[in-house]
């Protein structure tokens, strides 16, 4: 299997489980086996699929599925598609904001 045949079957997969994906990596490891990972995309919804195919028989041995509904604080680990390089958003940096100033 060629990494175009390993990228293009991660795409088939991604989209018979209804996703938009967008290719992170594809790598092939000592061990004859293609790793593919994706960020995915749902209506309301983002995370990974992650693949991993055996390079001769091409057939799909893991899946890693982690698509979760929007948020608006992501953990630190989702800055993949953060346009402003990580700021502000309500990831505990800089002043608190709708809190009183002084606790009783």
């Amino acid at each position: 299997m060629s990494y175009e045949e390993a990228v293009d079957r991660g795409f088939g997969e991604c989209r018979a489980r209804r996703y938009e994906c967008k290719l992170k990596e594809a790598h092939r490891t000592g061990n004859d086996v293609w790793k593919v990972k994706f960020h995915a995309f749902a209506p309301g919804a983002r995370g990974k699929l992650h693949l991993e195919f055996d390079a001769y028989s091409r057939r799909l041995l893991k899946v890693d599925e982690k698509v979760k509904a929007r948020r608006d604080d992501w953990d630190d680990d989702d800055d993949w598609d953060d346009d402003d390089h990580g700021h502000g958003h309500g990831r505990g940096r800089g002043k608190k904001k709708g809190h009183a100033k002084h606790d009783d």
